[in-house]
């Protein structure tokens, strides 16, 4: 793999934490930690956002981002100047944690932060079997196990097979939308899915 693509899986893990802030943000001037999470997230992101959509005209902008975000980038997102992968992850995790519930949104979060990132690494290393487009069966496997994990140990107390049902349909979706960039759509599929099922 590509020291890029490996770049872009730590990057992937570690924005994990990101969604926790709804749960140990301290709450200042009134805010609650849901509140001060969704402003700084936004805080930070909205720059980015905006440097990432100016690069395309502003060759300032392309300089400056390709400083902060050049060693993670693609190819079609320098120079086809694809919206990076990033921004649509700011994206989908603004409007995850600030429309649903913590216990869905912070784990649909996750299922993008970690199990994404582990579909991705085990299905390049070891994956043999395409089932659909890009995607192997290892690594959709690896995407199931983390994603049901993730739930068995940070949320026990949502239905054990509602849950299995969303991140195995989450994976699918995923899949079949393949134009779609999945950094944004993870997230808010598996949140939909689980304020459907009412895990």
């Amino acid at each position: 793999m590509m020291k890029t693509e490996t770049d872009r899986k730590v990057l992937h893990v570690l924005s994990g934490v990101i969604p926790f802030g709804v749960y140990f943000m301290p709450e200042w001037f009134g805010f609650t930690s849901r509140q001060m999470t969704l402003l700084a997230l936004g805080g930070f992101s909205i720059p980015f956002i905006c440097l990432d959509v100016g690069r395309r005209w502003i060759p300032f902008f392309q300089k400056t981002f390709k400083w902060l975000a050049g060693h993670s980038m693609r190819e079609s997102e320098e120079m086809g100047f694809q919206l990076t992968g990033a921004t649509w992850q700011f994206i989908s995790f603004w409007l995850v944690l600030w429309y649903f519930k913590p216990d869905y949104a912070v784990p649909a979060c996750l299922l993008l932060s970690i199990s994404d990132a582990a579909a991705a690494l085990i299905g390049k290393r070891w994956g043999k079997i395409r089932w659909i487009y890009n995607h192997t069966l290892m690594g959709t496997g690896a995407f199931i196990l983390t994603g049901v994990l993730i739930f068995i140990i940070g949320y026990p107390h949502l239905v054990l097979w509602k849950v299995f049902a969303v991140v195995v349909l989450t994976s699918i979706c995923e899949a079949l939308l393949h134009r779609v960039n999945d950094n944004f759509s993870i997230p808010l599929i598996s949140a939909i899915l689980l304020a459907l099922f009412q895990a």
